[in-house]
């Protein structure tokens, strides 16, 4: 749960154009896309959407789908596909099915989460007004990062010990 609890109701006000727990005096730079990584975005944005809303949205369906896919490696409906699903509803889901992303995930997560002892007091060290969201994803967005890097890779485990074949061999008399 922790994408989705954690993730979206901070990014879901962003991406309204609310600079909630954000640096206001680049908030609306940003959001509009004239500043700090949004420069290579249409000034007017895309289809009449702030860049930064199109951004933050992008983002938020992604944390909204990875907290699903990981809710189904601890959940019934990840080993049997939902009746409500044409032509597989009711069938075994394929253990490499969620295991690969979740495998792909957990990697990408603990890889990246050994970069952060550097990366994150030097981000708090360089942090100026310029920048609407450097401390707060430091001090709010870094622990549920963490978190997701702790639990998705024993949900993994967890899903894999309950969906393996077990292998009988005899036993010699």
């Amino acid at each position: 749960m922790a994408p989705i609890l954690g993730f979206v109701p901070l990014h879901l006000p962003w991406m309204l154009g609310i600079p909630f727990l954000a640096n206001e005096a680049s908030f609306e730079a940003w959001y509009h896309g004239r500043a700090h990584g949004t420069e290579s975005f249409p000034e007017d944005g895309i289809l009449g959407i702030p860049a930064g809303a199109v951004y933050l949205g992008t983002l938020i369906l992604l944390a909204i789908l990875g907290g699903i896919l990981s809710l189904g490696l601890i959940s019934d409906w990840g080993l049997v596909y939902p009746r409500w699903i044409p032509v597989l509803g009711g069938r075994r889901v394929p253990p490499w099915f969620p295991l690969t992303p979740t495998v792909l995930g957990s990697g990408l997560l603990v890889a990246y989460s050994l970069t952060l002892p550097v990366q994150i007091p030097r981000s708090v060290a360089e942090a100026s007004t310029d920048d609407p969201f450097t401390l707060t994803g430091a001090f709010i967005g870094l622990p549920i990062f963490l978190a997701w890097m702790i639990a998705l890779p024993i949900a993994g485990w967890s899903y894999y010990r309950r969906t393996r074949r077990v292998t009988l061999t005899a036993v010699p008399d």
